[in-house]
């Protein structure tokens, strides 16, 4: 697994205990839950994503609210919300990484850890996400 694909992976599973177990967010960057050996840029990277994801929860909740107006937030996973949460701050704040590689990594994670059926609406939400937001902030087309 790449560098960075495990940082990922690693935040989405921190993501998702932070939210299914209220675990604190100093618990969480230990990586203490974690059984395999991690390689120091893929903690770095992961706790990047980590604190950024926590830290504009809000925004970013709202933000998959608006695009998932036909499919109630709660009845979204909370993978896949996370998933959302974890690839949405990085298409805003990692303009450094192509937004295509940022939806294939998204893509990649809930075939990982969610049934197939979520890739489509995960890719569904991220490119709508990418074409609305992030385009109208740089002018990108």
């Amino acid at each position: 697994m790449a560098s960075r694909a495990k940082s990922r992976s690693l935040a989405l599973q921190a993501l998702y205990q932070y939210e299914m177990a209220q675990t604190k967010i100093d618990d969480l960057l230990t990586f203490r839950w974690y059984e395999k050996k991690i390689h120091e840029t893929e903690k770095e990277y992961s706790e990047e994503l980590i604190k950024g994801v926590v830290k504009n929860w809000e925004l970013l909740d709202t933000l998959i609210k608006t695009y998932t107006i036909n499919w109630g937030f709660e009845r979204i996973s909370i993978i896949n919300r996370n998933i959302l949460r974890l690839s949405i701050y990085s298409l805003i704040n990692q303009r450094e990484i192509p937004p295509k590689v940022i939806i294939n990594e998204a893509i990649e994670l809930a075939r990982k850890f969610d049934e197939e059926r979520s890739v489509s609406f995960i890719n569904g939400i991220l490119d709508a996400v990418y074409k609305d937001e992030i385009q109208r902030q740089t002018g990108d087309l």
